[in-house]
């Protein structure tokens, strides 16, 4: 497979792990004593990864989730996925192309 291909389908379960850590903060909201999680995104060789971490201890009485935030970065998320598949079905077109040619 492509190294673009590779890239792709990295930036897909990049999105995804994002997507599914921010519902599960969404889902514990109320839950007592729950610490939300953060995903953090960084790069090695073969593309985007996402990293789970919690954040230092909170203390009050407040929610420790703020769901604006984890919407929007759910939506950010969306669209991060959104390029990711075009990136991965770019490179598919472009090795059909180069197959095609050599056909």
């Amino acid at each position: 497979m492509s190294n673009a291909a590779n890239i792709g389908i990295a930036g897909m379960r990049a999105a995804e792990m994002r997507v599914s850590v921010r519902a599960q903060n969404i889902v514990n909201w109320q839950s007592e004593g729950y610490q939300p999680l953060v995903p953090v995104q960084t790069t090695e060789g073969k593309g985007p990864v996402v990293r789970v971490t919690r954040p230092a201890e909170l203390t009050g009485d407040f929610p420790y989730v703020d769901l604006a935030a984890e919407i929007v970065d759910m939506q950010l998320a969306k669209h991060a996925y959104k390029a990711s598949a075009k990136v991965l079905r770019t490179a598919d077109e472009m090795s059909k192309t180069l197959l095609d040619t050599f056909a």
